[in-house]
């Protein structure tokens, strides 16, 4: 794999182009838990477009000045992203609110020494020195969020002038990978001289606890999960940050049919890839872990409520703020490993049934208030995110004399949410052959074994019997 160094310029804060209101904007009881506080990364990759044809109006060739005269253009609307949050004293809830100073965002301009085409084509999970291409400081701790930037931005130029990255940052706690491409798509239209395609909506009274909270539903989701024993500990909650160990496993053809063969007759043509997917990947996470054989263990889904909210959202087509579901499946480790693939398949479409209707809305919001907008369950749990949607969300724009060549969500940084959970992408292989993508972050032992159960797929021959190890016989 490539590798480059990015030559950074000093950074900047962008501000709205124009004057915006100076007000307070509440968050969502959504958005204000606890572990929101942090800043997920991202890429945008855009090469030259194979059949140039330029308008009139396209006279500037740089995309750092393209960006940042879109960016400034986009805060505008999207002004409370250009504040700062601040935190409510303790004895009246602890709450954030964005103070909306117009302050800006951080822009760095930088230049890698490679061509986009050395990063691999096409482009896809892993990206090489990610890190290269991301505005490495945010400050300390990566997930304290009160009144530093909310967005963070850096543009690289590749040599050649053959494309250029967008790498960003933006605070959890205020936005959403859906809103963020909703903020995305704004910056490039404007870039094109458009206007915005979709003027964004705030709405956060939407998603607000009633004044006296009543929980009617069950959200295992934030309830801990107990000890099987006085010794059992979470080996990854224990492990410092600094000692996990990150890598992306790719699922072509042969894997998935490997897998669907797995999978029991009734269930093998309904079965999504990513359903497929995230219960091998849930099965050999768990068995690289050596949990005690009666220890539960859990899986949450992170999914998007605009999409199964029932009857229909009642969010605005503008609103970009959070609107995420925790769901949850859960086991004992000797279960989801000692029984077929199948079975976890089960246990996971269980936890995606649960209707998203305007009372199991209300409840979680009236859960999350009660508790104090409380962490969701971390020992022994597994969480992954579809960010599939982020992708079809941008779609493929052009911006000047560039066309977008691929990009996502990455795992980028080290907080705790990250060290719990995977991101789940599609991509194309060199062959032209759909593929899944997934995140992981484990010790390093853990990988090890994780990597050889999950590289077994590959292989059927392999898997009578290895795949996830011995299982004692009491299970």
């Amino acid at each position: 794999m490539v590798t480059f160094t990015a030559l950074r310029r000093k950074p900047e804060l962008v501000t709205p182009a124009r004057p915006t209101p100076h007000e307070y904007k509440p968050l969502s009881d959504i958005d204000d838990q606890r572990g929101l506080r942090y800043y997920p990364a991202g890429v945008e990759f855009f090469g030259a477009r194979r059949r140039l044809t330029e308008s009139a109006g396209d006279v500037d060739d740089d995309p750092v000045r393209i960006i940042r005269a879109a960016l400034a253009e986009a805060l505008v609307s999207y002004y409370p992203l250009a504040g700062r949050l601040v935190e409510l004293p303790q004895v009246t809830g602890g709450k954030l609110l964005v103070d909306c100073t117009a302050e800006g965002v951080v822009f760095v301009e930088a230049d890698a020494d490679v061509r986009l085409q050395e990063l691999g084509q096409p482009l896809a999970m892993p990206y090489p020195c990610m890190e290269e291409l991301l505005c490495y400081d945010i400050g300390e701790p990566q997930d304290a969020v009160v009144a530093k930037p909310l967005l963070f931005f850096q543009v690289t130029r590749f040599s050649g002038n053959d494309g250029f990255a967008i790498g960003y940052r933006y605070c959890h706690s205020v936005i959403d990978g859906f809103g963020m491409a909703k903020f995305l798509n704004s910056v490039y239209a404007l870039a094109r001289g458009e206007l915005h395609t979709e003027p964004p909506v705030w709405g956060r009274e939407l998603l607000i606890a009633r004044a006296a909270p009543d929980v009617t539903h069950k959200h295992s989701a934030y309830d801990q999960l107990p000890a099987a024993s006085a010794a059992a500990e979470d080996v990854v909650r224990k492990t410092p940050l600094e000692h996990m160990v990150t890598r992306h496993f790719r699922f072509g053809p042969r894997e998935m049919a490997a897998m669907r063969s797995q999978v029991p007759a009734s269930l093998v043509q309904s079965t999504t890839v990513f359903e497929l997917v995230t219960a091998a990947v849930w099965q050999c996470r768990t068995a690289a872990l050596g949990y005690e054989p009666h220890q539960r263990v859990r899986l949450i889904i992170c999914s998007n409520a605009r999409g199964t909210w029932k009857p229909r959202s009642p969010l605005p087509q503008g609103f970009y703020g959070n609107a995420l579901v925790l769901r949850a499946a859960e086991a004992t480790a000797g279960e989801l490993i000692g029984r077929p693939l199948g079975h976890a398949i089960g246990l996971l479409r269980e936890a995606k049934s649960e209707v998203t209707d305007d009372g199991y809305m209300q409840s979680m919001l009236d859960l999350l208030a009660r508790r104090g907008r409380p962490w969701y369950s971390q020992d022994w749990t597994y969480m992954i995110s579809d960010a599939t949607s982020l992708s079809r969300r941008v779609g493929a724009p052009n911006v000047g004399r560039w066309e977008r060549a691929g990009g996502g969500i990455t795992t980028a940084g080290r907080v705790v949410t990250t060290s719990l959970q995977s991101y789940y992408e599609r991509c194309k292989s060199r062959g032209g052959e759909d593929c899944a993508v997934v995140s992981m972050c484990l010790p390093a032992a853990a990988m090890e074994g994780f990597s050889q159960r999950i590289s077994a797929w590959g292989n059927m021959s392999r898997l009578t019997g290895s795949l996830y190890g011995s299982v004692p016989s009491a299970l």
